[in-house]
């Protein structure tokens, strides 16, 4: 790939909230092998190698939709009451829709130095893990709700809070045209970014 191919590549991927269906076109374990491949290469300083990724099958992913639900219908509504149960139902119906879930952890070192480091790394690492993905027509949304600080999460996983930091979920699935976010991108333009010293 010459430069500008690479380039225009690069420009090109977006974050995507929406996926054809699993049932219709499922993410298969070799796409997710092939995206954690190039995500494992990133940059990171010492060799720290920081990062841990968990697969979802399907009774991890009915326990994170349940984290999920909750935590989106309890921000709106008193817990047991109708809209709770309506705004649950709502948000367990959204999360089974994704057709997979990559949960990606940084494991933390004793010094804040290292720390800072480490998280630069894996987010590196998702980057490389996204543009792999869109390389294969896959889409991906890298979320920090609420999902990974719940306590609940670290339990399924079985970590532990001062070990890992868990720092993003990776929803991921097919695209197609029609499901394609909008190609105008609201970027500032590097003369208003960079700045050249003498």
């Amino acid at each position: 790939m010459d430069q500008k191919s690479l380039l225009a590549f690069i420009k090109s991927r977006r974050t995507c909230y929406q996926f054809v269906a699993k049932k219709e076109s499922p993410v298969t374990e070799e796409q997710i092998h092939i995206c954690l491949d190039a995500a494992i290469t990133a940059p990171n300083h010492k060799l720290t190698q920081p990062w841990l990724f968990w697969t979802a099958g399907q009774e991890t992913t009915s326990a994170l939709a349940d984290i999920y639900a909750d935590n989106r219908a309890s921000k709106n509504a008193e817990r047991g009451s109708d809209k709770y149960n309506q705004l649950y139902a709502n948000a367990v119906e959204k999360f089974n829709l994704i057709p997979s879930v990559i949960l990606v952890g940084q494991t933390l070192a004793d010094d804040e130095v290292t720390r800072k480091e480490d998280y630069a790394a894996c987010a590196c690492a998702i980057q490389n893990f996204q543009l792999m993905a869109w390389s294969q027509d896959l889409g991906m949304q890298w979320s920090t709700g609420p999902i990974i600080s719940d306590q609940r999460t670290y339990d399924l996983l079985g970590i532990s809070k001062d070990q890992v930091e868990l720092i993003g979920a990776l929803y991921i699935g097919h695209i197609n045209e029609g499901l394609k976010p909008n190609n105008q991108l609201k970027r500032k333009p590097l003369n208003e970014v960079l700045l050249t010293l003498r």
